[in-house]
């Protein structure tokens, strides 16, 4: 009996900790969603795109809310793939009747198509893309490791001093401990001249803007 509990939890954290990366993981851009069971998934990007709203993909993992069963009576799985500021492409899974909670990058094209109730807010961001801004804009920055992230976008934008950026990447200065004994690192997607570009930094050291 004692085997059998153990193995469950076990079982458990594992499941914990899988979920905790996914639901976690910041920023990026949806590239595909499949649902099924191995030799029967199907394509519901279209539809899990519809979940997106103010830079946040929030779904339940069940038959209803992706329309479909490709596998009746079986146990399904969502896989996610995002497509990150580094360019590398991610999967994310969620087994049926989990929650999907990631952050998009809200300056996503096909995500500012989907909300129709933030049109204006999209049509100045659209209209400051095309006429950029001199000087250094943050857009998006967070800070922690092993895909458990914290936004601190307002934590850098507070530090800017005559359109430049000096801090020393530590706790500290970010206000927050996502992963207490693990190191870290500071990820920043910003606008340089009308330029988009992003930067990592680890944790105990300086990042310099421009």
């Amino acid at each position: 009996m004692s085997f059998r509990l153990s193995k469950s939890v076990l079982t458990f954290v594992a499941s914990t900790l899988l979920l905790a990366g996914s639901a976690l993981a910041q920023g990026g851009e949806l590239v595909g969603a499949e649902w099924g069971v191995p030799g029967a998934r199907v394509d519901v990007t279209a539809r899990v795109r519809t979940f997106m709203h103010d830079g946040i993909l929030q779904l339940e993992v069940t038959r209803f809310s992706l329309g479909i069963d490709p596998a009746p009576h079986q146990n399904k799985t969502l896989t996610i793939r995002i497509r990150h500021w580094d360019g590398a492409v991610k999967e994310y899974s969620y087994p049926e009747r989990s929650t999907v909670n990631l952050e998009m990058d809200p300056e996503n094209r096909a995500e500012r198509r989907e909300e129709h109730d933030h049109h204006d807010r999209e049509e100045l961001h659209r209209e400051a893309y095309e006429r950029p801004e001199p000087g250094l804009q943050i857009m998006r920055a967070y800070y922690g490791a092993e895909g458990q992230f914290v936004n601190v976008t307002d934590a850098l934008r507070s530090r800017m001093d005559d359109g430049r950026l000096y801090l020393h990447v530590d706790n500290y200065s970010m206000g927050v401990d996502p992963m207490p004994g693990v190191h870290k690192s500071l990820r920043v997607l910003y606008v340089l001249n009308g330029e988009r570009r992003n930067v990592v930094v680890d944790e105990k050291t300086d990042l310099r803007l421009p």
